[in-house]
């Protein structure tokens, strides 16, 4: 998280108390990749992105309620979590914009033809 500290002159800085460590962001890109890795297994690849842009956001909103129920009691753990759910948030929004809502109308209009 970044600090404000005054330093020797009149100008701020930004300043990153802990750094970013490379297992901790190996890891969001993990969770954030399995859901996408297990869509393509389950689904046709054309409606991938907007399922995945859907799961996203459901999840993202999931774990932001679990985050603010966790706050509440402990807050070690929240700022983590909190992290789980901004990976998610930015999934949903990156998915939404690469899907196209075409290729989900087609499905379910084939889906209908059917018998």
């Amino acid at each position: 998280m970044a600090i404000r500290k005054m330093e020797t002159g009149s100008e701020r800085k930004f300043v990153i108390e802990v750094p970013l460590r490379f297992q901790g962001l190996m890891r969001l890109i993990a969770i954030t990749a399995a859901p996408a890795f297990v869509l393509f297994l389950l689904i046709p690849a054309p409606l991938v992105p907007p399922v995945l842009s859907i799961l996203s956001f459901v999840i993202a909103c999931g774990v932001a309620m679990y985050a603010l129920f966790i706050k509440a009691s402990r807050d070690a753990q929240g700022s983590t979590i909190w992290n789980v759910a901004y990976v998610f948030t930015f999934t949903w929004i990156v998915a939404g914009m690469m899907s196209n809502p075409k290729h989900v109308l087609d499905w379910f209009d084939n889906l209908s033809m059917v018998p």
